[in-house]
């Protein structure tokens, strides 16, 4: 039985990750180089993100609207 398995799977690329987030890639090199940044591997001069790591990191961001406040 032969399982392929990619050492990558679950990583995308910094190219990837910056058309799926309609973000140019000097913004996402901005968010990886915040205190509390965006996750990321470099292998060599690659940007790999890991794919969950990234929904993590968005999720953390997540804003809910003030409830005492009048609309």
């Amino acid at each position: 039985m032969s399982i392929s398995t990619s050492l990558l799977d679950g990583y995308v690329d910094e190219a990837e990750a910056s058309r799926q987030l309609n973000k140019h890639p000097r913004t996402l090199k901005r968010y990886r180089d915040q205190p509390d940044g965006l996750p990321h591997v470099k292998v060599g001069n690659r940007v790999l993100y890991r794919v969950e790591a990234v929904r993590g990191w968005l999720l953390a961001r997540e804003r809910r609207p003030n409830p005492r406040r009048a609309s």
